[in-house]
């Protein structure tokens, strides 16, 4: 919008509060045609204002169900890994480049001392199916 037509706008709003507090205005000829040349102005800027604010709307619902759908893709992951490692522990990682889950399991008893100190196996995957 350009700064005339702000200027239109703010004159518009300017008479309709001229007119709730003097109503005797609404009757006077000049009064009204002035309102009526700056009704398409205001009209304007409130469609305009109202259109960004459903595009922020719908940017905010789309930004949330992205996010939901990262966090369920990544759950239903760390579900499947659980499935086909039930001994490890399974963390799911929605927060990735990629929805992904990363599997610890426990090094084994009979492994080295020095396997047991980095404290066992650690993967991170995005596919479960390919670890099996």
């Amino acid at each position: 919008m350009t700064p005339e037509s702000f200027f239109y706008y703010s004159l518009y709003e300017t008479g309709l509060w001229a007119g709730k507090k003097w109503p005797w205005l609404w009757f006077v000829p000049g009064y009204k045609n002035t309102m009526d040349l700056l009704f398409p102005f205001w009209e304007m800027w409130q469609i305009k204002a109202t259109i960004e604010e459903v595009d922020q709307q719908v940017e905010t619902i789309a930004d949330q169900w992205e996010a939901d759908e990262r966090e369920d893709k990544a759950n239903a992951l760390a579900a499947e890994a659980q499935e086909l490692f039930p001994e490890a522990t399974v963390t799911p990682l929605p927060n990735a480049i990629v929805p992904s889950v990363m599997i610890v399991t426990e090094a084994p008893e009979s492994a080295s001392e020095g396997v047991r100190a980095l404290g066992g196996e650690l993967r991170i995957t995005y596919a479960p199916n390919g670890l099996k």
